[in-house]
């Protein structure tokens, strides 16, 4: 299995592992901030969903575009639609997702070559681009998973 492979599949996992996570929390721990933590759980998933629908635009840019500068993508919390339902959260993630996914499938091998610059000027891949995804969402997931545990704490 090649890196692509295997940076689709983390990929495709993350909707899968967020509703995992997310799936036994009661309504009121979804949206209670922890101690120590400036989100809830309802804001990290609406951030995932926030961030992934700024990010395919970026990628599907290094694509087309001979080294383009990309800006950061800093979370939007005033886009953090946290009150809305806890399953069309993680259905807007998922579906923004399949969206990337299918982008990331329909790429030749050659284009996981392509180069950007960030608006710092460091240069990258496109190949890196994709992995500072996964590791955006592994790095909330365990969020995810410390949040949750200090509700537990907070709670009992």
């Amino acid at each position: 299995m090649s890196r692509r492979d295997h940076l689709i599949t983390a990929l495709q996992a993350t909707p899968r592992d967020l509703e995992r996570l997310v799936r036994p929390l009661a309504s009121a721990d979804w949206r209670t901030i922890a101690a120590g933590e400036a989100w809830c759980i309802a804001d990290v998933v609406a951030h995932l969903a926030d961030i992934e629908r700024r990010f395919l635009p970026q990628l599907r840019r290094i694509i087309l575009e001979d080294t383009p500068i990309l800006e950061d993508l800093p979370p939007h919390p005033a886009s953090h639609e946290r009150d809305g339902d806890p399953a069309a959260l993680l259905a807007a993630v998922a579906a923004a997702r399949a969206e990337t996914i299918t982008f990331l499938v329909g790429l030749a091998p050659g284009d996981w070559a392509r180069r950007y610059r960030d608006q710092r000027g460091a240069s990258g891949r496109f190949l890196a681009r994709v992995q500072r995804l996964v590791a955006h969402d592994t790095s909330h997931l365990d969020q995810i998973i410390d949040m949750r545990a200090s509700l537990a704490r907070q709670g009992g």
